[in-house]
């Protein structure tokens, strides 16, 4: 059963250093890796808004200001999606 459908709005990047995610508000983070990642989004002036680990193979829907930035310290797969 499909809990919500995505509507993909850009291509995937691969994210380690800052990234916009091509400006998206929502995107889907997928952890490729077999270890954890910590994944923590900035405001425009690099202050931390807040942070999680997410474990490899894991797939998550975040929300950000399309301003905001992500950053991991392991290569995440971030793709700009919105709800359909």
């Amino acid at each position: 059963m499909v809990d919500i459908v995505l509507k993909l709005v850009g291509p995937e990047v691969s994210v380690t250093t800052a990234s916009t995610v091509n400006g998206s508000i929502l995107f889907r983070v997928y952890t490729p890796t077999g270890g954890d990642s910590l994944i923590t989004i900035k405001d425009s002036s690099g202050a931390t808004i807040g942070s999680m680990t997410q474990p490899g193979g894991f797939v998550e829907i975040m929300e950000k200001r399309a301003t905001d930035t992500v950053t991991a310290n392991t290569a995440i797969k971030c793709t700009p999606v919105a709800y359909k």
